[in-house]
């Protein structure tokens, strides 16, 4: 009988900034509460036992250290998966959602309603953000069989994958609730569908 495949993703943890700003391709450290975050989840899948075979993240520091960190604690190969990161927000990047409210309230609105279609000034549309990601996705997955793997990236990242996996529509994104350090499984069998066997998982 043929295993499914196991795969954890987990939202990096805390930053270290003040005040709520959108950090897509901010490249900010993640604060000694964040780290801690993170490594409650390493702790708890070595007291589980998890044989994990493949580590894969974003590119940016506050999912890379971990992820590197867990590879080597796991002994199995770590990839930084590039399409993996955030989503650009352009001039949105780093500002708080009251600068974003009187700039552009009407577009944020929007991208509050529903992200499709949306792009923020100078940065990335959001279905150019999506379509990558789930590509990138399906090509990291290509060659796995019967093994558990663990991705870390971002909150924006891991909504697209679960709406995507679960055949949510992506209006319907945000209806995910994703905190700091958030640890989600998924298991995929070929030829079924795939399945959430957990989210937001305490460690």
């Amino acid at each position: 009988m043929t295993e499914a495949v196991l795969v954890d993703l987990l939202r990096h943890g805390e930053v270290a900034a003040k005040g709520w700003a959108f950090r897509g391709r901010t490249d900010v450290a993640l604060s000694q509460q964040g780290w801690q975050q993170m490594q409650g989840v390493n702790h708890a899948l070595q007291q589980e036992r998890a044989a994990i075979a493949q580590v894969a993240s974003s590119p940016l520091q506050r999912c890379r250290l971990f992820a590197r960190q867990a590879a080597d604690d796991f002994a199995c190969p770590f990839h930084i998966l590039t399409d993996m990161r955030e989503m650009d927000f352009g001039h949105w990047e780093g500002q708080s959602f009251d600068h974003i409210q009187q700039q552009d309230s009407a577009l944020l609105q929007r991208f509050w309603r529903n992200p499709v279609g949306v792009q923020p000034p100078a940065g990335e549309c959001f279905d150019d953000f999506s379509r990558r990601v789930i590509a990138c996705w399906h090509e990291w997955l290509s060659d796995a069989s019967d093994e558990h793997r663990l991705l870390v990236a971002h909150g924006g990242v891991l909504r697209v994958l679960l709406a995507h996996l679960l055949r949510m529509p992506m209006d319907a994104l945000w209806r995910l609730h994703l905190p700091y350090g958030a640890w989600c499984r998924v298991s995929l069998l070929k030829g079924a569908d795939p399945r959430l066997i957990f989210i937001n998982r305490p460690s």
